[in-house]
């Protein structure tokens, strides 16, 4: 099992919701603009608070910025970080 993956897998999962312009069987694409992809200030408020829930951490506002939700790539450059010493 590569961790990695699943949390790549997860945090996609949590996302997903909060993507109202994707389709539901679509894949993220790492490198689409999550705007273009409905993910609007509420949402990205929404999916912060749904984040921070399902792998019970919380992300320091000295992360936050525009950029960390550029795409899914950048995304995941910011947060999966704050998760590898849960990845044990």
């Amino acid at each position: 099992m590569n961790n990695g993956t699943d949390l790549s897998d997860k945090l996609q999962s949590v996302l997903r919701p909060h993507l109202k312009f994707l389709e539901p069987d679509a894949p993220i694409p790492a490198d689409a603009t999550l705007g273009t992809l409905g993910l609007d200030s509420m949402a990205t408020i929404n999916f912060l608070l749904d984040f921070e829930t399902a792998f019970g951490v919380q992300v320091p506002d000295d992360l936050l910025s525009a950029e960390m939700f550029e795409t899914l790539a950048t995304l995941e450059a910011t947060v999966l970080p704050l998760l590898a010493p849960r990845a044990d």
